[in-house]
């Protein structure tokens, strides 16, 4: 019983872990590349913010994702001195009672660290968009005023 929760626990951080791998190598194989010599036209500077705000946005959802981490392994330490509680019983109505906690707890934990990882996955995707967003909204600014400046210094 116990091996097949560890296993779907195993399985599920996984998965988790994955996917988040995949979609993190997505995005950053779209991010612009600027050539080197070109550091002083707005783009270049435009897409230099842009890089400086996803970086700090990966290092912050990263941080988080270290923090549940922890927690999850913490949790997982924690059940495995639960499990071994269970050899204390005195009767087997005591047995099937800390049988029947351990599994609650094993479970609950394992609700909790989904639930909190989907969350956590949702609010940096949000913020990805939203930098994405700003991103794209400033630069177009950027080319409204050079084109302006153009029209203008042409007439």
């Amino acid at each position: 019983m116990f091996d097949q929760v560890l296993d779907n626990v195993r399985k599920a951080s996984e998965s988790t872990m994955q996917m988040q791998q995949e979609l993190l190598k997505k995005w950053m194989g779209q991010w612009p590349m600027t050539p080197l010599g070109d550091s002083g036209t707005a783009w270049a500077e435009q897409a230099q913010t842009f890089q400086k705000r996803w970086l700090d946005t990966v290092k912050e959802v990263m941080t988080k994702y270290h923090e549940k981490l922890e927690a999850q392994y913490k949790a997982g330490i924690s059940a495995i001195d639960d499990a071994f509680r269970i050899t204390e019983a005195k009767s087997p109505e005591d047995y099937r009672r800390l049988t029947e906690e351990l599994w609650r707890k094993s479970f609950d934990t394992l609700k909790n660290s989904a639930e909190t990882q989907i969350q956590e996955f949702q609010k940096a995707v949000e913020k990805w968009f939203e930098l994405t967003a700003k991103a794209k909204d400033e630069l177009t600014a950027k080319v409204k005023e050079s084109e302006t400046l153009a029209t203008r210094s042409g007439s």
